[in-house]
Order: structure tokens, then sequence, then C-alpha cells
């Protein structure tokens, strides 16, 4: 099956999810998620289709440590690494990739 792919820098990437999903993540966080799906991309050589609901899906965001722990009923960041990514984000918060 033949398909057409563009590639998108960081400004693109946001500028496009923030239209189809505008309040679903910080920019500081949009901008982690491109560097990381730009990192696993390179790093298994292929193209990652841009998905802005799946990535809403997949993810979320929360504002603090304490959030996070909370929702997760834990101790530590450490300890939620061992069961799925965790990103820090610029503004103080965290992305979780939801399992």
């Amino acid at each position: 099956m033949g398909a057409i792919v563009e590639s998108l820098n960081e400004y693109q990437f946001i500028d496009r999810f923030k239209k189809i999903r505008p309040d679903n993540f910080s920019d500081q966080a949009l901008t982690e998620l491109y560097n990381y799906y730009t990192d696993v991309s390179e790093g298994i050589g292929e193209v990652i289709e841009f998905d802005p609901i799946l990535l809403c899906v997949e993810w979320t965001e929360y504002d603090t440590e304490k959030e996070v722990l909370s929702e997760y009923d834990l101790d530590s960041i450490e300890d939620l690494h061992d069961s799925t990514v965790v990103i820090p984000v610029q503004n103080g918060g965290y992305l979780v990739q939801d399992f």
C-alpha cells in the first residue's frame, strides 16, 4: 500500500496538534512528545505517522510529581519508570505513557 508522507518540524507538529486537540497538552509537553517520537523514529529507522488522537489516548500530562504519584499510588517517579515511559516536562510536569 502506498502512502504520501510529510515530515513535520517541531513548530508544525505543535501547530497541527493544537488545531485538532487544542486543550490536551501544554506546548512544553508537545515539544517533549515531538522529541521523543523523533528519537524513536530515528532509532527504529521507520517513519511514525502523525496521529494526534492516538497520542491523546496513549499519553497523559500531569502538572506535578505529586499528581503522578497520587494517580498511580506510588512513592517515587522511579517506581513508575519500571512500568512505562515517563518524560519530565520543562514546566515541572510529567508525561506518562498510559498502560
